[in-house]
């Protein structure tokens, strides 16, 4: 876990917390029906916390894939007084994982920026730690520090060794037509583009950017990749690598706070090319780069995969925003049936896919 108010990470021994919820049923991929694990998940979380649902903010969602065990990060409270707890979903039902009672180690990850606010209000120091992703032995930190050249990613052994190589990341920018150096990472990922391990960063003004592992050395400058534009008036949230197990091919998913979900297949970013210098994107507010495949998902807050077939989100109810829900969807297409009525849906309605022979879901 990142505390980017104090500049360190924090690892947590949760072996006695996860356990196997492999026989957990998550819905009926062949029909494209997921399973509600939680309707008002957030006030199903403050009631267990002797809270009030508006007390309750849910920061991040993680998912143990071999065990299939579903971890939140939540804050309790407001403010300087917030308390950091993590929730394990089990069965359905929600426990609270002791924290105190882990094993526990952590490492700076070196100068961040103060508290001084930002054009809206925000302080500075809660973005010193914006992600944290691990690869082959090593954790992945996203953030700014409190240099001119802000934008860093530090790569840090674990176990912890006090050992951190912090490279500094600039990246040419299509829509604004200039090389910035304070960008800020929001989601990122790794993946292996022809045999060499590649870091797939997303940043908040909506570009996506690639850049060799083997370049991210200690005290380097890099210039990273841009590939792909998300759009602006929009702020991606999370990029998750999937396999689409209907034929095989890579792929990240991309879920946006104003826009549709995205889909990139991993050989085209390979492939890609930094994107044209010039006179950015226009018009404003379009997509460019590698192509994105629209995903149907709105609301969508925070989202991992469980394996090769099911997803889990944690999300705004299409019916009602202020549900807050977690849900399973169905791969490779991250899509519910259930959320939306359609003429098929009718008792007498054709039934071109042959849906209506499966019989009614019954969950254990």
């Amino acid at each position: 876990m990142g505390d980017g108010k104090a500049g360190l990470v924090h690892a947590f021994d949760l072996s006695g917390a996860v356990t196997d919820q492999s026989d957990y049923q998550l819905g009926r991929a062949q029909t494209f029906e997921g399973r509600t694990i939680f309707n008002h998940l957030d006030m199903e979380i403050a009631a267990m916390l002797g809270v009030a649902p508006g007390d309750v903010v849910i920061n991040d969602m993680a998912v143990h894939k071999p065990l299939k065990q579903v971890v939140l990060s939540v804050h309790r409270g407001e403010g300087t007084e917030a308390e950091a707890v993590i929730v394990a979903v089990k069965q359905g039902g929600l426990e609270l994982v002791d924290l105190e009672a882990a094993d526990n180690s952590s490492i700076s990850v070196g100068p961040v920026p103060t508290a001084e606010a930002l054009e809206f209000g925000q302080p500075c120091n809660t973005l010193a730690i914006t992600d944290i992703d691990s690869y082959n032995g090593e954790l992945l930190v996203a953030g700014v520090s409190n240099e001119e050249f802000s934008s860093k990613l530090r790569r840090i052994p674990f176990p912890f060794t006090n050992e951190v190589s912090t490279s500094s990341i600039k990246i040419w920018h299509a829509v604004h037509a200039r090389y910035e150096t304070g960008a800020l990472i929001i989601s990122q990922t790794v993946a292996e583009i022809d045999g060499e391990p590649t870091l797939i960063a997303i940043y908040a003004c909506t570009q996506i950017v690639k850049i060799p592992l083997s370049e991210l050395t200690d005290g380097a400058d890099v210039r990273g990749t841009m590939i792909d534009e998300m759009g602006f008036g929009n702020t991606p949230l999370d990029i998750v690598p999937y396999l689409n197990a209907w034929d095989g091919t890579s792929h990240v998913v991309v879920t946006n706070t104003n826009r549709s979900a995205r889909s990139l297949n991993i050989e085209a970013i390979g492939a890609a090319e930094d994107m044209p210098y010039g006179e950015g994107v226009q018009p404003v507010f379009s997509v460019a780069g590698v192509y994105q495949f629209p995903l149907p998902m709105r609301g969508t807050l925070h989202l991992d995969t469980i394996d090769e077939t099911y997803a889990v989100v944690v999300r705004r109810s299409p019916e009602d925003v202020r549900n807050i829900q977690l849900p399973t969807l169905a791969m490779p297409f991250f899509f519910d049936r259930v959320d939306h009525v359609v003429e098929m849906n009718w008792s007498d309605a054709p039934d071109p896919l042959g849906y209506k022979s499966a019989p009614s879901l019954e969950y254990n």
